[in-house]
């Protein structure tokens, strides 16, 4: 991609309100588009490649096309960590698997790129990186489902857990560790497992999915538009 944002606070913030509004976005195509998990993918996956190819052709420069491509592999990585109850696949499968996939993912990104900051101070981006970007959000998926459900936490004390230590990480890493691959792709792992969590509970508890995507939708579209749409990165 041209252009891509920097890894600040403001990149943080827009990766946590994508990561609640793929959570609702993957339910809403799943259910009310009566899509189901799977059949949606496609789709999504075509939509993914019309991103990528008018970012290559656009005349101008802009991170917006990085942050639609994130939400757009966000939504399908909801549906595709939700399909493996489809299969009947209970989270004492799931997870570890998940688990094993994305962090050996990791390690190929790691050994790729030593740190995951580029010269300019953006995000490292190849097809690896996407690919541990879908991981992290299947995992995401899995995991608050299963703090949620499994845990009993319920999405409200799962968001809020998973608030608090994703809160502790950005504080902790904010003198250089968060460039690193393996604390960035753990920062995405957690960031997604609470985002599910909150998506879910903001779905479910406050105002139903449908209130919820056009709530969250505006507050991502908000926060992109004002940090990334008048500027470079």
């Amino acid at each position: 991609m041209k252009t891509l944002p920097k890894i600040n606070a403001r990149y943080w913030l827009s990766l946590i309100a994508a990561s609640i509004l793929g959570t609702n976005t993957g339910d809403f195509v799943s259910g009310y588009l009566h899509l189901g998990h799977l059949v949606g993918l496609p789709f999504l996956a075509g939509l993914l490649v019309i991103i990528f190819l008018a970012e290559k052709m656009s005349p101008f420069a802009s991170s917006l096309f990085f942050w639609a491509a994130i939400i757009t592999v966000r939504t399908a990585a909801t549906n595709i960590g939700d399909a493996f109850r489809d299969f009947g696949i209970d989270f004492n499968l799931s997870l570890p698997i998940v688990f094993a996939i994305f962090f050996t993912s990791v390690l190929v990104y790691r050994g790729l790129y030593k740190s995951n900051n580029n010269p300019g101070g953006s995000v490292r981006v190849s097809p690896i990186y996407w690919i541990c970007m879908m991981l992290a959000g299947v995992l995401g998926t899995i995991g608050g489902d299963y703090a949620s459900f499994g845990l009993g936490l319920m999405p409200i004390g799962a968001a809020l857990v998973f608030g608090i230590i994703v809160g502790a990480m950005l504080y902790w890493g904010r003198n250089g560790r968060l460039v690193q691959p393996e604390y960035y792709w753990t920062m995405l792992a957690l960031i997604r497992t609470g985002g599910t969590a909150a998506g879910d509970s903001l779905a479910h508890d406050v105002f139903g999915l449908p209130l919820s995507t056009a709530v969250t939708g505006f507050i991502f579209g908000g926060i992109v538009i004002y940090f990334y749409g008048l500027e470079k990165g």
